[in-house]
């Protein structure tokens, strides 16, 4: 039963939420792709952190959490880092999205313990927790919108590894990535005291030029 009632709590809440409340609200968010990509990122976040949850309950082996972090930091995040650019379907970016979903994929399979006992809920795991949120980034990014194709952002389009790499290495890189993750700090201090006007006294007081 609880199977049961947790495959309609996700259908349901994908039916809402990703096909009808979430392109609404990028639609709504397309000129601000700092929202958005603050978005993908807070969903990211809740994915990771159930994963890990899963992984510490020890419905997992105790390895898949090595391909869990890589495929989430090597693909998703680097692709939600990249927001909105776009890219080919033969670049190799977008082969390289399919193959760590694949390697993810494989990585339950392996992974789960008892699969063939607990199919249903490896399924609602694997639809949670592997496909969910890139569609979500999919249906974020501007396909076919003209207009997006000429916007201005401040996107560095370059691999998440290869960025770690300079940045190790590379003074003036450090300074600029401590730059940046200081205003995406800042913006989301923002978004915690608009969310949240409880937090607005406490986030002032973190940085009194918010107020």
């Amino acid at each position: 039963a609880m199977l049961v009632i947790s495959y309609v709590f996700f259908i349901v809440l994908f039916a809402i939420g990703v096909c009808w409340l979430w392109p609404d609200w990028v639609d709504w968010r397309k000129d601000d792709p700092h929202r958005i990509r603050a978005a993908l990122y807070a969903f990211l976040s809740v994915e990771t952190a159930l994963e890990v949850a899963i992984w510490y309950a020890d419905l997992l082996k105790p390895w898949t959490i090595v391909v869990i972090l890589l495929c989430n930091c090597w693909g998703s995040l680097d692709a939600f880092m990249r927001f909105p650019i776009l890219y080919d379907m033969d670049s190799l970016f977008s082969l390289k999205q399919v193959a760590l979903i694949a390697v993810k994929l494989g990585g339950y399979a392996l992974g789960y313990r008892h699969v063939a006992k607990h199919v249903g809920w490896f399924i609602l795991l694997i639809l949670c927790c592997v496909f969910l949120v890139p569609i979500l980034w999919l249906t974020a990014l501007p396909i076919g919108d003209q207009s997006s194709y000429h916007q201005k952002h401040d996107v560095v389009d370059m691999d998440i590894a290869l960025r770690l790499i300079r940045t190790v290495t590379h003074s003036g890189e450090r300074a600029a990535a401590m730059a940046r993750a200081k205003v995406l700090c800042k913006r989301l201090m923002v978004l915690l005291a608009q969310g949240c006007p409880c937090m607005r006294s406490l986030v002032v007081r973190w940085d009194p030029s918010l107020g």
